[in-house]
């Protein structure tokens, strides 16, 4: 199958920023994803992009991502204080009062979306307690040399609330605001804190696959 028929599924990480200088360790693990996903006969192009930590480059990637009109958009952050990789209910405005890489902030620390205005919060649209259960199940494999040498009752993924109010919390609201059902943010943790990239990588995967399950089942139902 050529990669035009394949539907597009997009996953972005991010570039350096203070605190994370030499590597991000979300883009380390977006580059070890594959480049094709296979579900239920469908096939699936993974275009993985790095976005720099500016706002501009944000409201540049978000608009030429959705231009191509992806099945899916995952986009992938560093989270310097989770245990294991979090899979984010929701994102926020009116809290992005942190300068960027290029020094630049955002007027009185929002931003007016083009669908839904100045609202405070956008939600997923996604069941993102059913993904971390079944990514939870799924990798345990993946998951034991960690817990081996640490946290006992440490998980792959676990739900959180707060994507934060830098460009994490800001590139999923701007992809909420065009999407919410085909759109995901992920924190992942620092490299081998304690996850190291390549296991990192195989959950962020299969993260992937649980949204691509849950778009696929909505489309089924909606057709009948």
């Amino acid at each position: 199958m050529s990669s035009a028929e394949r539907k597009l599924i997009i996953v972005t990480g991010f570039g350096p920023f203070l605190g994370h200088e030499e590597l991000n360790a979300s883009w380390e693990a977006v580059k070890l994803l594959p480049d094709q996903l296979s579900h239920e006969g469908n096939e699936y192009q993974l275009e993985k992009r790095m976005v720099p930590v500016e706002y501009t480059a944000v409201d540049e990637a978000v608009a030429e991502i959705w231009k191509l009109q992806p099945e899916l958009v995952v986009h992938v952050g560093v989270s310097g204080v989770a245990k294991c990789v979090y899979v984010e209910k929701l994102a926020y405005n009116h809290q992005f009062r942190r300068p960027d890489n290029a020094g630049q902030l955002l007027s009185k620390g929002t931003c007016c979306l083009p669908n839904n205005g100045k609202a405070n919060v956008l939600r997923c649209g996604l069941n993102v307690d059913k993904i971390v259960e079944a990514v939870n199940a799924t990798c345990e494999e993946c998951v034991a040399p960690a817990r081996s040498t640490g946290d006992k009752s440490l998980s792959a993924t676990k739900a959180s609330k707060n994507v934060g109010g830098f460009l994490c919390g800001y590139i999923y609201l701007k992809s909420l605001d065009v999407d919410s059902k085909r759109t995901l943010f992920v924190h992942v943790p620092c490299i081998d804190k304690p996850f190291n990239t390549a296991q990192t990588a195989e959950i962020v995967y299969n993260i992937i696959e649980q949204c691509v399950q849950q778009i696929a089942a909505s489309q089924l139902e909606n057709s009948q």
